[in-house]
């Protein structure tokens, strides 16, 4: 329904809240396990019934201090709580109430609206099947009254009035602006293939920079040849041509072969200019591009295929006019379209292009089509207001509004024309508007885009008004028509604007430490709540607690903001991420009740950011009481991912707690993780997960004692559980090879074997390599070399040949010279054991060798290598044990040539 970021999933965020509500009895364990995996409703009306009976009348009173877009709030009002939600953002608050507010409140009562039914279809745009696709008709046959018992909610049927009239009103105020096609009874395109122009540095000329000619792809079971684009030239102009089968010609913004790093051609006859991405960057920042409009996009209203054709004369015309008109401002001291500039670590790629303001990552048409759309929000709300109540206007129009974050999200200079299928034609060819999300925190940027019109299709009004009130249409259906509404208010986690002790339960999910810069990601959408929404919901959008830059206060946002260059001068350092968490959670501690729950759910692949946020957890005041791992998406079972968070129940810690002593509390601690590891190892969660969800089991052991000292007198610092929970799930796996324990293993061949298990080849952040070094009792600095190799992205388990070999070294880098010294034969294979001082026949070397084989992929060289040693052991042994070769002898050069 709405776009935010690191969404919790309605399985996990109701397991949360159940489990924080109830006392763990046999019972209730069954009924929740139910009420999560099915959503019985006759299980969770008896939930309901013991959490009414536990707390009285009223029921609990949850709290989730970083709400987010508002999934807690949500299950902890369908379990008769009377749930809350606070978040810094008024993005997310905004969120909130969309999902679990406005749709649990009774609107019955309300006023018919003053606009044309949505069901008349020749004047609704959200329910057009004009042009509409296959997923847009499933889309729209979910929105029916299918589901429901009685007639459809109130809301629902309002809410697709709503769009449907800020459709109609859009559509005809910028019907000037784009043609429809004389040749298809005035049909309007559904979008246009946009790209930026630059001039050559060679010929002068300006050439458009395209990523792909490929406008659809060929797909043969339905005998569609595909279409391409080509580039025609007459002196010093070009034009575009549109035409059946694949390219024949190249892009001309692409990496040359065999290389990374994109680079703009020139494409005019005799020229062939290149111009580096630095290059074409400072000509955006010089103010030296030009849009050009590429091609047209339809739908074939007999088979609902996307075709391209060239742009006619009036439509290239009709796009120049845009920029000469203007909705008028709607809101006082802004203006009509976003001026707001781009903050240096907003993560918006097009800022490094030239683009400095939220309104330049549209072309003047686009920003013409949202400006239009805000103000028809602004005007709905001004009629509806003296209709309805006000509250029911501004829920209404803040519908509206989160309908523009979904478009926005494909209409942008970063929305890439995206053509599924295969050049041979062997897959589906559809073709769509992509999203401008490249990941959760980051805007992407598209030299060549698409600009999706005001009619249907992917991306367009009415594409996305269904796709929201399918959405809407779920949650009311889920929802009981008795639940009280959740309340949601912008404030920060470090000032709660609630009374000590007053809170029941507090379940939360903390922000991410640096993975989602959740207000810069959604400063985008802010900057056009503040045109649609300031009237409709003044105490979010108003701009009165905007920062100065006229965008969301990120003074108190509890993130890091990158480390190193990228989050440079930024105030959200991970020190400052630290002391305003454990502010949080004091603030918690503030709110809850004596007897007050607080259940954390986190999930982080870096050791830093979980003991940050244990750390303060503990320096708060609250003791751990439970973990356990969830897995959030099943289909990822076995393979390691961020997808697997860990819930933390925990609860203020009692003043009358024991003293531990550290050899005792060592002992307790490895016990709790390997019993836990071994029901995690059975219910298939991957090591690197496992080793997340045991800081969680070992903190609730620790936080049994008020301190605990070691024989000298000193404390126990958290990062040594954190280390020795680690060891505990590596020693509860129990790998073996060849029946040798991995203890038996030398240190750094123990690190190498576990690290190829856990990550396999793959990068590892900085500070995860560090801690897994630290658990296994090693420094990362005498690893970098003969185990680990440093990459830009952090460390990666070395494979190659090891620099040297001396009786020193461990088994691993043995076994990596014995890999790359096959290809000399076993001569150079024995003389590796030789030099290292070993026996042939030593267990440990050739258990490594079996164990390698079976890990690698069957391809890889190291693999083929070592199962040819493996097959020639024998060969291999009686060599090394006749030849005598000093420990001097000639290998060292094999190594540093293959290393």
């Amino acid at each position: 329904m709405f776009s935010w970021f690191a969404s919790r999933p309605i399985a996990q965020a109701r397991a949360a809240v159940l489990c924080s509500l109830l006392p763990d009895t046999p019972a209730n364990r069954a009924d929740i396990k139910a009420a999560v995996l099915d959503g019985d409703e006759v299980v969770m009306k008896r939930l309901r019934t013991r959490i009414a009976a536990q707390y009285g009348p009223k029921g609990p009173v949850v709290l989730d201090m970083f709400s987010g877009r508002g999934i807690i709030p949500l299950e902890a009002a369908r379990s008769g709580a009377s749930a809350i939600g606070t978040d810094l953002s008024p993005v997310a608050t905004l969120a909130g109430r969309l999902l679990a507010d406005y749709p649990l409140r009774d609107w019955s009562a309300e006023p018919t609206l003053p606009y044309a039914p949505a069901g008349d279809r020749d004047n609704d745009p959200t329910d057009s099947a004009q042009g509409r696709s296959g997923k847009d008709q499933l889309e729209a046959t979910q929105t029916t009254l299918d589901g429901f018992e009685d007639a459809e909610p109130r809301l629902l049927a309002d809410v697709r009035i709503v769009l449907a009239e800020v459709g109609r009103r859009v559509e005809t105020q910028v019907a000037p602006l784009y043609p429809g096609n004389p040749f298809r009874a005035g049909q309007v395109p559904w979008a246009y293939l946009w790209a930026v122009t630059i001039p050559c540095d060679g010929c002068q000329r300006r050439f458009p920079l395209i990523g792909s000619m490929v406008l659809r792809y060929p797909y043969k079971r339905t005998r569609d040849v595909g279409q391409s684009l080509k580039l025609v030239f007459d002196g010093d102009a070009w034009r575009t041509k549109v035409h059946d089968g694949p390219p024949t010609q190249p892009p001309t913004f692409t990496a040359p072969t065999g290389k990374r790093g994109k680079s703009a051609r020139c494409p005019f006859p005799g020229c062939g200019h290149p111009h580096s991405l630095d290059v074409v960057k400072a000509k955006g920042n010089a103010n030296q591009y030009a849009d050009a409009m590429l091609a047209v996009a339809e739908i074939d209203p007999e088979n609902n295929r996307k075709e391209f054709r060239v742009p006619r004369g009036d439509e290239v015309a009709a796009a120049d006019d845009a920029q000469h008109w203007s909705p008028g401002s709607t809101a006082p001291n802004v203006s009509t379209v976003p001026d707001e500039a781009i903050p240096k670590t907003a993560g918006v790629d097009a800022r490094q292009y030239g683009y400095l303001t939220y309104g330049s990552l549209m072309n003047p048409r686009q920003l013409l089509l949202f400006a239009t759309t805000a103000r028809a929000i602004s005007d709905i709300y001004d009629e509806l207001v003296g209709v309805v109540s006000p509250d029911y206007a501004s829920a209404l129009c803040a519908y509206a509004g989160a309908n523009i974050t979904r478009q926005l999200r494909r209409a942008t200079r970063g929305s890439r024309k995206e053509s599924r299928g295969k050049p041979d034609g062997t897959e589906q060819n559809r073709v769509y508007s992509g999203d401008i999300f490249t990941n959760q925190s980051t805007i992407t940027h598209a030299f060549d885009y698409l600009e999706a019109g005001p009619g249907a299709g992917p991306g367009t009004w009415r594409s996305v008004s269904i796709s929201l009130l399918a959405a809407l249409r779920k949650v009311l259906a889920e929802s009981r028509a008795d639940a009280r509404p959740a309340r949601f208010r912008r404030a920060s986690a470090v000032a709660l604007p609630f009374r000590d002790a007053t809170i029941d339960v507090l379940v939360c999910d903390p922000p991410y430490y640096q993975m989602i810069a959740y207000a810069d990601s959604s400063d985008l959408f802010h900057v056009w709540f503040k045109r649609a929404l300031h009237k409709a919901v003044p105490e979010l959008f108003d701009g009165n607690s905007d920062d100065k830059d006229g965008l969301q206060d990120k003074t108190e946002e509890i993130i890091v903001k990158g480390r190193g260059a990228k989050g440079h001068g930024d105030h959200r350092t991970e020190e400052f991420y630290e002391t305003m968490l454990e502010r949080a959670f004091g603030e918690a501690r503030r709110v809850l009740k004596v007897d007050g729950h607080l259940t954390v759910i986190f999930g982080h692949a870096d050791p830093t950011a979980w003991r940050r946020l244990l750390a303060a957890l503990t320096d708060a005041g609250f003791v751990v009481t439970s973990s356990w791992p969830s897995r959030t998406e099943t289909a990822v079972t076995g393979v390691a991912t961020i997808s697997v968070t860990v819930s933390i129940g925990a609860r203020v810690a009692p003043a009358n707690r024991p003293i531990g002593i550290a050899a005792q509390v060592d002992a307790e601690v490895v016990a709790e993780v390997k019993g836990r590891s071994r029901g995690w190892d059975a219910d298939g969660l991957a090591l690197e997960d496992q080793l997340m969800a045991s800081y969680g089991a070992a903190l609730q052991i620790v936080g049994r004692y008020r301190t605990v000292i070691t024989p000298d007198g000193g404390t126990v610092a958290l990062q040594h559980y954190m280390e020795l929970a680690r060891r505990a799930v590596r020693d509860a796996v129990a790998l073996r090879l060849d029946e040798l324990p991995l203890e038996t293993f030398d240190p750094r061949t123990r690190l190498a074997i576990f690290w190829h298990e856990v990550y396999g080849r793959i990068d590892v952040p900085k500070g995860e390599a560090r801690f897994f070094a630290q658990s296994d009792g090693l420094r990362i600095e005498e690893l970098r070399g003969p185990i680990l190799a440093e990459t830009k992205a952090g460390f990666r388990l070395r494979h190659d040949a090891p620099e040297r070999l001396t009786p020193a070294s461990s088994v691993y880098e043995i076994v990596r010279g014995m890999a790359a010294a096959w290809p000399a034969g076993t001569d150079a294979v024995a003389a590796c054991l030789v030099t290292a001082d070993r026996s042939p026949t030593d267990a440990h070397i050739w258990a490594l060798v079996d164990w390698l084989t079976t890990k690698l992929p069957t391809p890889d060289p190291v693999a083929l290598a070592l199962a040819a040693v493996k097959r020639n052991r024998g060969s291999v042994q009686a060599t090394a044990a006749t030849r005598n070769v000093g420990a001097e002898g000639a290998q060292p050069s094999l190594f540093k040539e293959t290393s």
